[in-house]
């Protein structure tokens, strides 16, 4: 079990398509059921998950996601992965670096990817409880004679290698121990909290621009924003952003079918802050994205939401002409 796609979820964890179409691996090869946001605040819902996961009764039962901008409540996938004989993973690949309450606590599994948050090399990292355990399948934690151990080892080590991968070049190594040495470090501390206090501003300041956020807000780096209110497009969005340089994506939100026709876009604070923007940069970030929307509007008004169509209005857009000749910095490099 894996949270939806359009509720946070990402495609990796057992997503399929409304009409039962499959579209990801773990889809694929295994037997999947998503569980899903609260359609009124867009928090996730852990009661309406626990009955479906006592119904369904999962082998493994994943938190984390790509687009869910509040903070996960490890200790409530605990007692429900618990009750229904569970392995619990958690994905942080989209909030390594971010956790205020860690998954190390509750988890038997969690992965994450060394190229987002951690700002290192692409890769992954896989990480797994060993020796007794404190109970069997189904049992509760303080339940078991703790005779039983996790066999996490063998399994996770021979389907990485040789099953799916072959090894890394000694470079990618160097580079994965400066990310991890510099996410150790004090700096990497006091970047993290700058990301979240970007990411509070931005939304402070998209709000007060009555834009629609999914959940209200955002509890870590990124942020949700939903586009139907406008009845705008993620995808012709993401396109006058693009043309302005400014990197954001399509994503969808909680009553999208899938990702063809996403209603949203996703917004994180990463790469700026990185650049060394503060809070004050990010008021005029919200004038920009506000002011994208603005083109969106009458360009997509004019022309339609057909995005062949669309794109054909943005290169006759005086903004769109102006921003998109604007010189870059290290762009020509």
């Amino acid at each position: 079990m894996g949270l939806d796609l359009p509720s946070g979820g990402h495609m990796s964890h057992g997503y399929y398509m409304g009409n039962g179409e499959k579209v990801s691996g773990a889809s694929i090869f295994f037997e999947s059921l998503a569980y899903r946001v609260n359609p009124q605040t867009g928090y996730m819902d852990y009661d309406k998950l626990e009955e479906k996961a006592l119904d369904y009764r999962p082998k493994i039962l994943i938190c984390g996601g790509c687009s869910y901008p509040r903070e996960w409540d490890f200790s409530r996938f605990r007692q429900i992965a618990d009750k229904c004989g569970a392995v619990l993973m958690c994905d942080m690949a989209h909030i390594s670096g971010l956790v205020a309450a860690s998954p190390f606590d509750y988890c038997d599994i969690v992965t994450s990817t060394t190229h987002k948050g951690l700002r290192g090399p692409r890769g992954g990292i896989i990480f797994y409880r060993k020796g007794s355990k404190s109970r069997e399948r189904g049992m509760l934690q303080n339940q078991g004679n703790g005779s039983c151990h996790y066999n996490f080892e063998e399994n996770i080590n021979f389907a990485v290698f040789p099953s799916l991968q072959g090894g890394p070049h000694n470079n990618h190594i160097a580079a994965l121990a400066v990310a991890f040495k510099q996410v150790a470090t004090p700096e990497y501390k006091a970047y993290i909290q700058q990301v979240k206090r970007n990411a509070q501003v931005l939304a402070s300041g998209l709000l007060r621009r009555k834009c629609r956020l999914v959940t209200g807000g955002t509890d870590n780096h990124q942020l949700l924003w939903d586009l139907s209110t406008l009845s705008l497009t993620g995808k012709n969005y993401e396109k006058v952003c693009e043309m302005c340089h400014i990197t954001l994506n399509k994503c969808a939100v909680y009553g999208d079918n899938g990702t063809i026709s996403s209603g949203g876009v996703r917004i994180g604070t990463l790469a700026m802050t990185t650049r060394g923007y503060l809070d004050s940069d990010f008021e005029t970030i919200a004038d920009f994205l506000l002011r994208a929307a603005q083109i969106t509007c009458a360009v997509q008004r004019k022309y339609g939401k057909l995005l062949k169509d669309f794109i054909k209005g943005l290169e006759k857009n005086n903004d769109i002409v102006a921003a998109s000749q604007l010189a870059m910095l290290a762009f020509d490099l």
